[in-house]
């Protein structure tokens, strides 16, 4: 008596669920989709028949005239183009061309952004301004001071930015994620090879899976937002400062020589480093959701989320260096006569900003550790110092333990005004404190991460716009006296918030029309019935036995420190062998040409076959623990491990109507 839609809906929730078994299952994802489709397509054929009825006549595809192929004007342009085609289909088609093209691409606009960031550096730092500043506007023309307009403002700037980008590489090196390029690549391999969607034989480590993009999102997320931000206020200051000053000389040297340094000023590379950080930034918010979704979305899904990505960074871009360029352009003096000061006002800033975000959201009830649904649960297997902290991050031990840590917590902070601005289900497992699984529209997590992006760019706007008001009114802020600043607030407001709207309008489409799942009014969230941080250091991974566990329900069997060797299934297996071997030898019976057994032999030889037996049973116990060793290994720097095991014991909840 179900409606027809009722029952697809059904249908749908039951493939899911029965395929994925968790959210960070790729393969059970990839694998739902497709029988989605499937069914899908076969829905649609059948029309009015009933769904069990299996006489379908399903049609040959009728022949296509033979079109006539583009052919070469030249013999040698046709052999050079059948050899390209005939070596570009061979790369195309071993497994590991295309995930080693995708790490490339990832790690060419990772250099890209760095290479355009010291580019602005270097130019910055060797543009020079040998202009006095005035004290003085009624003795501009015979009191100045000993500061220079090259103190005021490259001798600031051009520091500040280096040291943001040594900041990050620095965050990049010492949390180790350059170690997950080899784990994205090793995955992306796996997931390539038919072979391996054999059940058992690749195991699926949730930990690593999470984590394999650390690498193509340290740069965006620690990085490129902060340098955009600076490199352009601190091009749109250095020119106010200078028309300024031009505009308050009475020497027709002086503004000659002033309006020379603005005709020179204008970095076109500075356009360069711009589309660096956007397309970083993009690039970060479309990876943080293939996170989970890597395999189990369509192409119009990839286009549109990527739309969307584009839309949202170009709100980030514009409305984060409207509220610096304001933050900084009344304090321009002060910060250039001291220097240390720019660090203590943009912390205020910050910090004014975040506890405004902090009190918004406090107000209005919304705190994340109430959600108990699409929570990322972690278990500890380390008693490092702020475990809590560092629950999604690696750390060494003896010596590296607080570098390391330290190192990861503050870059983890500082991360945070970058990804509270990023894309809703981009946010959600990419945070450095607080994860969540991007199942549904209807997931609490995702409406929470929805409001609170909210939050952030209505605060930051309308603190802009205050700002705004009182550089106009109380320091005299003339926006009309260079092209720079006053393109900046046309195109801010033109920018700015329309595009936050166009990036949530294209979201709410890729959800209500694009995704299989949800366009079909299929709603699911993961349930988990545990602790969001599961303390238990002393066991590492303590999964009960019949459990679906991470580790596709292996049964783990515990050995002795001196044990517990590092060795693959070949060698397992060959040492099985030696040992049947050596024990069959051992247990030989070895008489002068007499081959009847006596009592002496018989109770040597059952006490050989006692020994076989316990040597086989410790060598399957050794290949168990191998494979195990092989799936906890999460980087490839010996000195450093995952401070905890992300736990995907669960079960999938409808909330669908």
């Amino acid at each position: 008596k179900f409606t027809e839609k009722v029952v697809k809906r059904t249908i749908l929730s039951a493939i899911r669920t029965g395929l994925a078994r968790h959210p960070l299952d790729l393969r059970g994802s990839r694998r739902s989709l497709e029988a989605a489709k499937i069914f899908l397509e076969v829905e649609e054929k059948k029309g009015k028949m009933n769904f069990l009825d299996t006489s379908m006549i399903i049609g040959t595809k009728s022949p296509e005239p033979d079109s006539s192929s583009v052919v070469c004007p030249t013999v040698a342009c046709q052999w050079v183009t059948s050899k390209f085609l005939k070596l570009l289909s061979l790369l195309v088609s071993h497994p590991n061309t295309i995930p080693l093209l995708f790490v490339f691409f990832s790690f060419v606009v990772w250099l890209y952004d760095c290479i355009t960031d010291m580019v602005i550096i270097e130019l910055l730092w060797n543009f020079k301004i040998p202009i006095m500043y005035p004290v003085n506007e009624s003795f501009i023309a015979e009191e100045v001071t000993y500061l220079s307009y090259q103190t005021l403002t490259i001798d600031l700037y051009a520091p500040l930015l280096l040291l943001i980008l040594l900041f990050s590489l620095m965050f990049t090196l010492l949390s180790c994620s350059c170690s997950r390029l080899s784990d994205r690549y090793r995955l992306a391999t796996m997931y390539a090879r038919p072979l391996c969607e054999i059940s058992g034989q690749n195991m699926q480590d949730p930990t690593t899976l999470l984590a394999r993009y650390d690498f193509q999102m340290s740069q965006a997320i620690t990085a490129s937002l902060p340098q955009f931000c600076l490199q352009f206020a601190a091009y749109m200051v250095i020119l106010y400062m200078l028309e300024t000053l031009k505009g308050l000389s009475v020497d027709q040297a002086t503004q000659d020589t002033v309006q020379e340094k603005i005709d020179s000023f204008a970095f076109s590379s500075l356009w360069f480093s711009g589309m660096g950080s956007g397309l970083s930034l993009v690039v970060a918010q479309y990876t943080a959701f293939k996170i989970q979704h890597e395999h189990d979305l369509t192409f119009s899904q990839r286009t549109v989320y990527f739309f969307s990505c584009i839309f949202n960074t170009i709100a980030m871009m514009t409305s984060s260096v409207v509220f610096v360029t304001l933050i900084l352009l009344p304090v321009s003096t002060y910060i250039g006569r001291y220097h240390i000061m720019i660090l203590i006002i943009l912390f205020a800033a910050i910090l004014g900003l975040g506890t405004l975000i902090s009190v918004t959201l406090a107000i209005f009830g919304m705190d994340p550790t109430t959600i108990t649904t699409d929570r990322v649960v972690t278990r500890f297997q380390t008693n490092n110092l702020l475990t809590a902290f560092l629950r999604f991050s690696q750390v060494g031990s003896g010596q590296w333990a607080t570098l390391l840590g330290a190192t990861t917590i503050v870059g983890n902070i500082f991360s945070l005004l970058t990804i509270n601005l990023f894309l809703p289900p981009s946010q959600l497992l990419i945070h450095p404190f607080c994860k969540f699984y991007a199942t549904s529209p209807r997931s609490p997590a995702l409406h929470y991460v929805i409001a609170k992006q909210l939050v952030y760019y209505n605060i930051l706007l309308i603190t802009s716009s205050i700002l705004l008001c009182v550089d106009i009114n109380e320091y005299g802020f003339n926006y009309s006296l260079t092209p720079a600043t006053k393109n900046l607030l046309v195109y801010a407001n033109l920018t700015g918030v329309p595009c936050i709207f166009l990036a949530l309008l294209i979201l709410f489409k890729f959800y209500s029309s694009f995704d299989i799942w949800t366009s079909n009014g299929v709603h699911l969230v993961f349930q988990q019935d545990l602790p969001t941080i599961v303390d238990s250091p002393e066991s590492g991974v303590d999964f009960d036995e019949d459990s679906n566990s991470v580790f596709d329900q292996t049964n783990l069997t515990f050995l002795i420190p001196d044990e517990s060797v590092d060795m693959n299934d070949e060698d397992c297996k060959t040492n099985e062998a030696n040992i049947q071997e050596s024990a069959t030898i051992d247990s030989t019976i070895i008489s002068n040409g007499d081959t009847t057994p006596t009592d002496e032999q018989n109770e040597s030889t059952e006490a050989d076959r006692d020994n076989l037996t316990k040597k086989k049973r410790k060598i399957r116990i050794v290949k168990h623990t191998a494979k195990l060793n092989r799936k906890m290994k999460n980087s490839c720097c010996s000195f450093v491990t995952d401070v905890a095991m992300v736990d995907v014991r669960g079960k999938w909840v409808n909330v669908s109507d």
